[in-house]
């Protein structure tokens, strides 16, 4: 009988083990997602005519490399906040609207992860459909 009650103590001692290591993670994920969160705050802050671009003015510029970082940063960014937390995403989508014309032009997120994938599947049924460009070719 001893033998059993010590084994389901050291039983729950590896449950509880397990799980303060599961918080922990959980935890670290969710502070690495709002410090990455923090600094593309501060990059849209130093750097307004990419978080607000005039797309069109841009688009066949030398600055369109140095927007499409900033987009690829943004969703970097995105991906974070969503694996720590999907509650992320209609924060995230307010900082996808002012770059429509962009992501509504991009067709092919094959490359990116799952969580952007889903992302940006929802914000193009729902941004893109019966969207017009405003830029003229």
């Amino acid at each position: 009988m001893t033998g059993l009650i010590t084994m389901l103590i050291a039983v729950l001692a590896l449950i509880g083990v397990k799980w303060q290591i599961d918080a922990s993670a959980r935890l670290q994920q969710e502070q690495s997602a709002r410090d990455i969160y923090r600094e593309y705050l501060n990059l849209s802050i130093a750097r307004p005519e990419l978080a607000n671009p005039d797309y069109c003015a841009i688009r066949d510029t030398v600055q369109h490399a140095g927007y499409e970082n900033y987009v690829e940063y943004l969703l970097y960014t995105g991906d974070q906040l969503l694996t720590a937390s999907a509650l992320w995403e209609p924060t995230l989508n307010e900082h996808l609207i002012p770059h429509r014309e962009y992501l509504c032009a991009q067709q092919d997120w094959s490359d990116d992860t799952p969580q952007i994938r889903g992302l940006m599947t929802r914000f193009q049924a729902g941004q893109c459909k019966g969207f017009v460009s405003a830029c003229k070719d």
